[in-house]
């Protein structure tokens, strides 16, 4: 986020941290140390591969919260993709439109609550998205300037919880508000605990944390797929209509969700503030004051990092609206039933990994800031493939194409992008400006759903509002087209270490982008 925020979102585990910089946990009494735990292990003979894959240093309680709290997040971010159907079928429902035979409905050109049913999941991403940014840097403050850090944390968790389990009751005379709170609440309260979640995360060396970081984001895999499996077959199964799957979600993430990160919250310690804030100055301020001072250093000692996220700005608001922006235009543009638009998205998530590998073998052989453009383009002219031939529900069955080719382009931008970050970066800095970099990502997330609403309700046409996002991915483009080259000598992975490694996204939304 800033300076002063860098805790926030990856720790600090260069040789000169200091204890305060580093906002690292002491390893609690009575565990093993990474090091203990390696050798134990390794007399286990074949389940110790597996414990090291899986649960990589397990021994030490913050490890253990952080493996469940990605797994409880994951699966509460995870269930909007089901509360999203019901949700574009209540307000149809709402306006009077019209059902088809496979359970879609006609767009119908009815309005409401003044908005046609085809805004309103763009209008979950565009609140969503301004809480986000207002709310980031207020949560990076209190991580950062208060002792406050775990007290935060659980709150932020539980509300995230409550507010998901709430959604079980939405009906045709609740849809609505519910709409509003999760969009609201939800959001921001998944982003913090996000930000508490990486400033706990510490090791002794850079092995050991990419071994942990790596295993955590092997319980998000295995979070988001059990889930969207379980929820996925019962839907197949029980004839239930859109609403009452989503109810049963809601009710199933929030139970299990909310289980993970109450064992979480349980294994953390307090931790004492490490930045001190002037007195009279609020969180608040603090938090944007540390932004603009970190925007400005860059700009005057980093000017390749600087135009790179302010590239990164456009492209991460592109990338993160096309999850609610395509669910929209599969059921009101090609009216997609509910159940073909679940096998888009499973289909959608097993070709990530293709995306992941194609990063690898082109970012070696072109470089990282042209294997950068490289996808940004691709995923570019995608879309505009997506306008210019799925556009009719003649054409269902091509989008299952689509699917696969923005499976690849997921599973490629996110490494691309956080790989060109970390290559960029002097490596004492990458824990520095890891969460300043995650506030740009969400900065304008807000801005492509916005421009989808306007243009869907001033012309009518779900193709001329997927627009935003293609134009956001073009100036992006142009915009990494010109940031400068920084020469610095070319390093392996394993050389970079546990910060190249988090730098791949789970460690690594990817941080998620809030999927509200």
């Amino acid at each position: 986020m800033s300076t002063q925020l860098s805790s926030s979102a990856v720790p600090d585990t260069s040789p000169d941290a200091s204890p305060a910089s580093s906002s690292k946990v002491m390893t609690p009494p009575g565990t093993e140390s990474s090091k203990d735990a390696a050798t134990n292990a390794n007399k286990s003979g074949c389940c110790a591969g597996c414990n090291e894959f899986l649960l990589y240093d397990s021994g030490r309680k913050d490890v253990q919260a952080f493996y469940f709290n990605q797994f409880g997040r994951s699966i509460l971010f995870i269930s909007f993709m089901f509360l999203s159907l019901g949700v574009l079928q209540l307000a149809n429902q709402a306006a009077g439109c019209p059902q088809n035979e496979n359970g879609s409905y006609v767009n119908c050109g009815n309005t409401v609550y003044g908005m046609l049913p085809s805004d309103i999941l763009a209008l979950m991403a565009l609140i969503g998205g301004l809480s986000t940014a207002a709310f980031m840097p207020y949560a990076g403050a209190v991580v950062d300037f208060s002792d406050h850090r775990l007290t935060f944390g659980r709150v932020c968790a539980t509300i995230l919880v409550i507010i998901n389990f709430v959604q079980i009751f939405i009906f045709e005379s609740t849809w609505f508000f519910m709409v509003i709170a999760q969009s609201f609440i939800a959001a921001s309260t998944f982003m913090a605990n996000s930000m508490v979640l990486w400033s706990y995360v510490n090791a002794p060396s850079d092995h050991d944390l990419h071994g942990i970081t790596s295993s955590g984001r092997l319980w998000e895999t295995i979070a988001m797929l059990s889930f969207f499996i379980v929820v996925g077959i019962v839907q197949f199964t029980s004839g239930w209509d859109s609403v009452a799957v989503a109810r049963f979600s809601q009710a199933l993430a929030s139970v299990v969700g909310g289980f993970c990160l109450f064992l979480s919250y349980k294994r953390y310690e307090p931790v004492k503030a490490v930045k001190f804030l002037d007195n009279g100055k609020s969180l608040y301020i603090a938090g944007l004051v540390e932004i603009g001072k970190t925007s400005v250093s860059l700009w005057k000692t980093e000017p390749s990092a600087f135009v790179f996220l302010l590239a990164s700005i456009f492209n991460e608001a592109a990338v993160s609206s096309y999850t609610n922006l395509t669910i929209t235009y599969l059921a009101e543009q090609i009216q997609m039933s509910s159940t073909d638009i679940i096998i888009f998205i499973m289909i959608n998530f097993a070709t990530n990994p293709i995306g992941v590998a194609i990063h690898r073998y082109i970012a070696r052989k072109i470089g990282h800031k042209k294997n950068y453009m490289l996808c940004v383009a691709y995923f570019l002219i995608i879309g505009v493939f997506l306008i210019a031939f799925v556009y009719q529900p003649s054409d269902a069955n091509i989008t299952y194409i689509f699917s696969v080719l923005y499976g690849i382009a997921y599973g490629w931008y996110y490494p691309s992008s956080n790989g060109y970050f970390v290559s960029i970066v002097p490596e004492e800095k990458v824990t520095e400006l890891w969460g300043f970099n995650s506030f740009c990502s969400v900065s304008m997330s807000w801005a492509p759903p916005a421009i989808f609403i306007a243009l869907n309700q001033g012309t009518g046409s779900l193709r001329l509002g997927l627009l935003g996002g293609i134009i956001f991915l073009f100036i992006g483009l142009c915009v990494a087209v010109f940031i400068p080259e920084r020469v610095v000598a070319e390093k392996t992975d394993e050389e970079k270490g546990g910060n190249a490694r988090i730098a791949s996204r789970a460690g690594p939304e990817i941080e998620f982008t809030a999927p509200f």
